[in-house]
């Protein structure tokens, strides 16, 4: 029987009809999921005189119908596709159905009767659908306590079933929003966390000027930026990508800077500062996760800088006013990749006037409204335009020209700068 198509003929009884309206005004009130599978279990059984209920609802992305509560059953949760079974036959024709022997119809499923020890004799159930027509659910009422369900108790049943669907529907929307929203608070929470972490003053040095800029794509990045003072009066400084932004790279770089801000506490060796980070993400991160590092120390008494790269890029050296421009290529893998792999250390001239730009391809890789990509070329050729402004502002323009570029476009990568020129 079509659950939109109820005999004309039959018509609630004024007892039925009072309890019905007020079991509709209490699925109106009620805005918490579980309270109300309850209330629409325990009240549909009391109106329809029946031994047990049980309430399926419909995932539309499994194409599952699933129990998070039947009443009087211990078996828990029950998951099944959503053409099984006497719900599931429900579920696909939207019709409500009477079996008046349970046992003799082919669509029932006696398991969890076997595992219960209960016997189903009679059921019927109704289809539960949204104010759009949309399945939300099935109700099914088992063993009526005198004889078997009638035509009357299917029409109560349908009766009740699409006040439960919309109720159901306005729940679930309400669940969803106030999970959307504890996640909101808590990405504000971890980014808070993430900002935190970014360096708050440049350490001083002489004949250097550094800055540094970072941006996530979400609320938080695989993206990280440090800059920090080391015994002997050098500066360390790392750049680091783990691949994928969101919460997971977050942390998983939120360890790589701390592994290696910790090693920089007893040594300067970068070779050994990476090897040792990388034995700790070989072991933590997991499969198909790796981090790029760029990670360089300046020495402001000699005026040189010394880097290791595991397999970040691009970075880029421009000297001579802007007319030479030389890539620094990797001196090894990304992090987390291969057990006991080593980091040469290779050490860079720069002479007065040199910008160093340390990126992570979350800028060069940016796309605009027609998915052209920025690319090295309009990055570097926007930094020699201004050489000689500090460093801070040169981070500020390129910040400025990802988003003049994607001009509106949503950022698919998170965005980080390390700019380090050499002043005297």
């Amino acid at each position: 029987m079509n659950a939109d198509h109820m005999p004309s003929s039959v018509e609630l009884k004024e007892k039925d009809l009072g309890r019905i309206l007020e079991v509709a005004r209490r699925m109106g009130s009620e805005r918490d999921l579980d309270p109300l599978l309850e209330l629409i279990l325990s009240e549909t059984c009391d109106l329809l005189d029946a031994e047990r209920a049980s309430l399926f609802l419909y995932d539309p992305q499994s194409d599952e119908l699933y129990s998070k509560i039947a009443q009087g059953s211990e078996i828990g949760e029950i998951r099944f596709p959503a053409d099984v079974g006497v719900a599931g036959y429900i579920a696909r024709n939207k019709v409500c159905l009477n079996i008046p022997d349970a046992y003799s119809d082919p669509r029932f499923n006696p398991e969890p009767d076997k595992k219960t020890g209960w016997r189903t004799r009679n059921i019927v159930g109704c289809p539960m659908l949204d104010l759009d027509g949309d399945l939300v659910g099935v109700l099914e009422v088992l063993n009526k306590r005198r004889g078997s369900f009638t035509n009357y108790d299917e029409y109560v049943l349908a009766v009740v079933g699409s006040q439960a669907g919309v109720a159901l529907d306005r729940a679930r929307l309400q669940a969803e929003y106030k999970a959307k929203v504890q996640m909101e608070r808590e990405l504000m929470v971890a980014r808070r966390i993430q900002q935190a972490l970014l360096p708050k003053e440049i350490p001083p040095t002489d004949c250097f000027d550094i800055a540094g800029w970072s941006e996530p794509a979400e609320h938080t990045g695989g993206d990280i930026y440090d800059l920090f003072l080391l015994r002997g009066g050098q500066i360390g400084f790392l750049l680091g990508d783990a691949t994928g932004h969101g919460i997971g790279p977050a942390l998983m770089i939120s360890e790589t800077r701390a592994s290696v801000r910790a090693m920089a506490a007893h040594t300067c060796d970068l070779g050994l500062i990476l090897a040792e980070t990388n034995q700790l993400l070989v072991q933590d991160a997991p499969d198909g996760r790796f981090v790029t590092l760029f990670a360089g120390l300046i020495c402001g008494e000699t005026k040189r800088l010394s880097y290791s790269s595991a397999g970040q890029g691009p970075t880029f050296l421009l000297s001579e006013g802007g007319r030479r421009i030389d890539t620094l290529e990797p001196t090894g893998l990304p992090l987390g990749i291969m057990d006991n792999h080593t980091w040469p250390v290779r050490q860079l001239e720069m002479k007065p006037g040199d910008m160093l730009l340390v990126i992570s391809d979350g800028i060069v890789e940016c796309v605009n409204p027609h998915r052209a990509m920025l690319g090295n070329d309009a990055l570097i050729a926007a930094v020699k335009e201004h050489l000689d402004r500090p460093a801070a502002e040169v981070a500020q323009v390129i910040a400025e020209l990802t988003e003049a570029f994607a001009a509106g476009e949503a950022f698919l990568d998170d965005r980080t700068a390390i700019v380090i020129k050499r002043t005297g």
